[in-house]
């Protein structure tokens, strides 16, 4: 479906990053990984040379610009970028015994979850700018991730929600501003999933979190989230938007 396309994945080690860069694979698209981890040559040995990696900061001008030249080296253009990079860290704004949120570890929930996003998106976007159009007038497209922080958090969630309202707000103004271009610009709003980043999750905790969904009461699985970004792909129609994937989540207060 993807033939020839050339997609770049951040935070393509593991989780849902790593969930879509396989996924747009075996759609035969080329996919360019980067991690602020080292992949240690996996991702090549295991999909082969539709697939190169580049150790990277989402945050780093220099490290991303880096990225996405040699995606044009190895594949020739880019036509997607798929922000999966970031950080997730939960902190009470004043803890009990009168410790306020240390301004260091909110600082670094914004810069990477939200000036991460946009400085990859923001260079991606000058690379498509140089794309051909398309029958349909289209050069490439732009997937953000945000989270369920947005709409439904509780306590201890200051930092986090705040990078998936900044996330989201900053989705149909881009999407403005590069819709002359002919780039669309989406946004991904997961739920609770079974990646690395829950693993750690007691079974107790777990069937408690899972309860505050409609339905399924499960996690998600990190195939559900890359089957939206390929759909988002594809639906040429779906610009400026925040898709929610998170089985009608709502937490409750306490």
């Amino acid at each position: 479906m993807l033939k020839n396309m050339v997609v770049v994945v951040t935070g393509a080690v593991n989780g849902l990053g790593r969930q879509t860069l396989a996924h747009f694979c075996q759609e035969n698209a080329n996919v360019f990984g980067c991690d602020i981890r080292d992949d240690d040559g996996e991702l090549e040995k295991i999909f082969g040379d539709k697939v190169g990696f580049l150790k990277a900061d989402v945050r780093k001008e220099k490290d991303m610009e880096q990225v996405f030249k040699r995606a044009k080296e190895k594949f020739g253009r880019l036509d997607v970028l798929v922000n999966c990079a970031g950080y997730a860290a939960s902190h009470i704004t004043l803890t009990s015994g009168g410790l306020p949120f240390k301004l260091e570890h909110f600082s670094r929930l914004l810069e990477v979850n939200v000036c991460g996003q946009f400085n990859a998106s923001r260079l991606a976007a000058k690379e498509m700018a140089t794309n051909d159009l398309d029958e349909d007038g289209s050069r490439g497209v732009i997937i953000l991730t945000s989270g369920f922080a947005g709409k439904t958090a509780r306590g201890g969630q200051a930092g986090i929600s705040a990078c998936c309202g900044g996330i989201e707000s900053m989705t149909l103004p881009m999407s403005r501003d590069l819709g002359s271009l002919g780039i669309r610009v989406a946004t991904i709003s997961p739920g609770l999933f079974s990646t690395p980043l829950n693993s750690s999750l007691s079974d107790e905790v777990e069937e408690f979190l899972v309860r505050c969904q409609s339905f399924p009461h499960r996690f998600g699985k990190p195939v559900e989230y890359s089957e939206l970004a390929l759909h988002i792909v594809q639906n040429k129609m779906i610009n400026g938007d925040i898709l929610s994937i998170d089985g009608g989540l709502v937490l409750p207060t306490y």
